[in-house]
């Protein structure tokens, strides 16, 4: 009896074709679900990052207010300067600054004979001479008869000799908003100590800022901007949240939708004006913290 052996048989072209492709559906998932686990994480991660670095900061602001001077001879200043002067097409920029004189006893990093009241100012400063970013820094200075962080120039000085701790990077927008005993809100107060007024009761400490990725690799414009557009489509990484406000050049626009497709609901927004922009202009949108900050004795002055 003759065996014959069985012939075998090779993929035809079609099988190998449908294995390509079921290969190729799957491979997409697998990148498709690995892409959005690593969103999430960085997602997670600036968010954290940001929350720690506001923390801190409003840890620090919190102890500064603590030793506020509230004796007839403390004084508290909320207020703008002027940091950048306006040029062609560019309104002048003018950044917050809070300003009061503490109790030295209560500072003795900066006062180690605890005897001398101290000055202290938060503002924010450029980081350079032509970006928006701003760097939010702390500046101490131990009364005296020399300079005094109330006199114009001092900051300057300041500036120029490098002095001042800088608490946060990568700034866009802050807020001092000091509240009253009476219940209003005001970002220009001044309290001198020759005025018997209380203190505010509250200062809230508001800031907008871009750090990491979301700094190094922001969204860019898929199409320029020539002049007032309601809709633009952006390429990028999306934001954690979509914020109230994004910032591009030199202009705040106040923004909705959804990433990558928004909607610019005004151009010019925060005293900016609005401008043309070329494709892939850089689209930052910050992540926004808040903090409500109480003053000793609700702000009462004492003797």
């Amino acid at each position: 009896m003759i065996l014959r052996a069985e012939k075998r048989r090779g993929m035809t072209l079609l099988e190998l074709v449908i294995a390509l492709a079921l290969f190729g559906v799957l491979s997409a998932f697998v990148m498709q679900v690995m892409t959005s686990v690593v969103n999430l994480w960085s997602s997670g991660e600036r968010r954290g990052q940001g929350d720690l670095v506001f923390a801190a900061a409003v840890e620090r602001f919190r102890g500064d207010l603590n030793a506020l001077h509230t004796g007839l001879r403390g004084w508290l200043i909320v207020d703008h300067w002027e940091a950048r002067s306006a040029s062609e097409g560019v309104l002048a920029w003018s950044l917050p600054r809070v300003r009061f004189l503490a109790d030295g006893a209560a500072l003795t990093d900066i006062d180690p004979s605890n005897r001398e009241p101290v000055e202290i100012m938060w503002t924010v400063v450029p980081e350079d001479a032509t970006s928006r970013f701003g760097r939010l820094v702390r500046f101490t200075n131990i009364e005296n008869s020399q300079r005094s962080l109330r006199d114009l120039g001092t900051l300057q000085e300041m500036l120029r000799n490098g002095e001042g701790l800088t608490v946060m990077d990568g700034v866009l927008w802050t807020e001092f908003i000091a509240t009253d005993t009476d219940g209003q809100r005001t970002s220009n107060l001044r309290i001198d100590n020759d005025m018997p007024f209380d203190f505010p009761s509250v200062i809230d400490f508001n800031v907008e800022f871009v750090s990491g990725n979301a700094r190094k690799q922001p969204a860019n414009l898929d199409d320029p901007i020539a002049g007032e557009p309601e809709a633009v489509r952006l390429r990028g990484i999306a934001p954690i949240k979509l914020p109230e406000y994004a910032s591009i050049g030199n202009e705040w626009v106040r923004v909705d939708g959804t990433f990558p497709n928004i909607r610019f609901s005004a151009r010019g927004e925060r005293g900016t004006l609005p401008g043309e922009y070329a494709q892939r202009t850089p689209v930052y949108m910050p992540s926004r913290y808040e903090s409500t900050n109480r003053i000793a004795a609700d702000g009462r002055r004492l003797d």
